[in-house]
């Protein structure tokens, strides 16, 4: 869980994570072995060019800023697709739910009010302002053992 501490700490820093995209607003993706769609994600540019291949050779390396990837969450969530945070050249990369992306990223110091405006009070979802438990890294990391 270091490599998501790292990415979460380097992302916060910098305010701008990295993503493939083959043409405005079409992200490259990814699908782990139960058929489970993910976006590859990268904490710095360098990494996301260096992941240019083969099916994605002709995709370009796009910058997100992270107040528009995290309001981005709940519409991913609602699609099932999570976030893939990739650690490397090699193509390892760590499946993270795009809730929990939100919620790590936003955690406790969601701001229900601002949330909800910019939702709507009607879409507004409770679930998604709660903050992620303390130990969450330990049900995580069984429910990937069991899914394997």
């Amino acid at each position: 869980m270091e490599e998501l501490r790292q990415f979460i700490l380097n992302v916060k820093e910098s305010n701008t994570l990295w993503l493939l995209e083959a043409k405005p607003g079409l992200f490259a993706m990814v699908e782990d072995a139960n058929e489970n769609s993910y976006i590859p994600v990268w904490a710095d540019e360098e990494a996301a060019k260096n992941n240019i291949s083969d099916d994605w050779e002709e995709y370009n390396v796009a910058s997100m800023n992270v107040d528009e990837f995290v309001g981005w969450m709940n519409e991913l969530h609602e699609d099932n697709i999570g976030i893939a945070i990739s650690s490397g050249d090699e193509g390892q990369m760590l499946p993270i739910p795009a809730k929990m992306m939100k919620q790590l990223f936003k955690g406790m110091e969601v701001d229900v009010e601002e949330d909800k405006k910019l939702v709507g009070e009607e879409y507004y979802d409770e679930e998604w302002a709660e903050g992620i438990p303390d130990n969450w890294e330990e049900e995580y990391l069984d429910n990937l053992t069991d899914e394997e």
